[in-house]
């Protein structure tokens, strides 16, 4: 209002000065002059209510020889498309593909459900010699002319199809919308479906220190500790062999061959989830021969073991699993200094003995590392008044003796483990007093051996371990073990 009062001013005012101006022009033509823009928008109003045709736009392109490829692959799916073709304001040229020309925005809405179906593709309506969507809403309103990268500024092409159709930002539906969110729904289902089975077939931190102990305890009990409250029952047979050649009367030499068979129960209770204490009961079985004829045999029980295992602290990922141990055997069977030497065989060692260690064992992803070292002190046997060859035996003083060893331990699976170990001993002299015969010192001793084993997981609770032992030294002789540990709380 304030404007067409100042034309009206400027109007009178002028027509005052310049009488033949004022009545040459009227006012209507003093309001379209003092608007530069008045004629370019009477021009656009009256061509755009003229444009009362629509097309269906399938894609724009920068570039003609794209939009040629697309009007090819139209074609070869029975459709009629055209490219239209504009200029945007920095005189770049756009090129569109297009089908149809229609009365009504009706009539091609009803043509574009079809094609959608028939292409797999959004597509949008524009007005026929625009670039700008259409709406039905839209319909019979003016229109400004208003080039691409006045819409969108240079969006990028965008391709959204599987057979290559390619889409401009302005091109872009609310039902491509719609369907790239569905698209990302499933890809989101899909990475959680992997997530959920990735989840199911990793281990717990449960079961792999359960796999962990599994290992260990194939190696050796003095490994693994028992839970409180829960009992180890466990069976074990092994089988030993051991053969040399002995010189019989002067120049006659026999084959010596030594079989053993021991069968042992051990049972370990868990008094604190640190501290295990237990007891094994041997039954003994030898067999001696002695060339093809001369043999002996032997059944009984062996030395009865007592037993303790203490871990101090409790151990992580940084810091190995450390364990104290200890034993006490008592010979409860045949001895070998209560026997008639040369006509019966021993069962037992005859001896106490004492014994402490520390075991070491550190997951090194993917195996286990363990080490063991103990120290032995057997004690001296008194009073023995045993008759040999060399005189009456009255004592027996063995010497201390030192062990170590040292492997690791694979899982093969969460059932199947193996392990492999090096055992190495030494032992100190052993002194043998006689009543009427001059004291006897025997030489120390080595032993090294290899023993490869492994352990299968039976059930939850029980498992199944098997070690075979072969000696480094050059005497034929080995070992075979095997043995059943069955956990379960009382």
């Amino acid at each position: 209002m304030k404007k067409l009062f100042m034309i009206f001013l400027i109007m009178n005012f002028t027509a005052l000065f310049n009488p033949q101006m004022g009545m040459c022009e009227s006012i209507q033509e003093i309001i379209d002059n003092s608007n530069p823009d008045s004629t370019n928008q009477n021009e656009s109003i009256s061509k755009n209510t003229n444009d009362n045709f629509f097309a269906i736009q399938i894609g724009t392109f920068f570039n003609e020889s794209d939009a040629n490829e697309q009007v090819i692959k139209l074609k070869s799916k029975g459709l009629e498309p055209y490219i239209f073709q504009s200029v945007n304001s920095k005189g770049t040229n756009v090129y569109a593909a297009r089908i149809g020309k229609y009365d009504s925005y009706s009539d091609a809405s009803s043509v574009i459900s079809q094609l959608e179906d028939q292409l797999n593709i959004p597509l949008i309506i524009t007005h026929f010699d625009s670039l700008k969507p259409a709406s039905s809403s839209s319909v019979n309103q003016p229109l400004t002319t208003k080039s691409i990268s006045d819409t969108q500024q240079e969006t990028p092409v965008t391709e959204l199809a599987d057979d290559d159709f390619v889409y401009t930002g302005d091109d872009v539906s609310l039902k491509a919308l719609m369907q790239k969110i569905n698209e990302m729904e499933i890809e989101i289902q899909n990475l959680k479906g992997e997530s959920e089975i990735r989840s199911q077939l990793q281990i717990t931190e449960e079961e792999s220190k359960a796999e962990e102990e599994d290992i260990l305890e194939a190696a050796g009990r003095e490994y693994t500790l028992t839970k409180q409250g829960t009992i180890n029952l466990s069976y074990g047979i092994s089988y030993s062999y051991s053969a040399y050649d002995a010189i019989r009367e002067g120049t006659q030499i026999e084959d010596v061959a030594n079989h053993t068979i021991s069968n042992r129960l051990n049972v370990s209770y868990g008094l604190k989830d640190n501290l295990s204490v237990g007891v094994g009961i041997p039954f003994i079985y030898k067999y001696h021969k002695v060339g093809t004829i001369e043999q002996q045999k032997a059944t009984d029980l062996g030395n009865l073991g007592l037993s303790w295992r203490l871990q101090p602290f409790k151990s992580n990922s940084d810091l190995p699993s450390i364990i104290l141990n200890g034993s006490f055997s008592v010979p409860v069977g045949r001895s070998p200094y209560e026997i008639q030497v040369g006509e019966e065989l021993s069962t037992s060692s005859g001896i106490y003995n004492s014994s402490i260690g520390v075991s070491v064992s550190q997951v090194s992803d993917p195996v286990v590392v363990f080490s063991s070292l103990s120290v032995s002190y057997p004690f001296a046997t008194q009073s023995i008044n045993q008759k040999r060859d060399e005189g009456i035996l009255d004592e027996v003083d063995p010497g201390m003796g030192i062990g170590a060893s040292v492997g690791l331990g694979y899982a093969l699976s969460y059932k199947l483990n193996l392990n492999l170990s090096f055992s190495y001993s030494y032992s100190f002299e052993t002194t043998y007093k006689y009543q009427d015969a001059t004291d006897a010192t025997s030489g120390t001793s080595t032993g090294a051996s290899m023993s490869i084993g492994t352990g299968y997981k039976l059930s939850q609770n029980q498992n199944l371990n098997f070690s075979i032992g072969i000696p480094i030294t050059s005497s034929r002789s080995f070992s075979l073990s095997l043995s059943t540990p069955i956990d379960f709380a009382l």
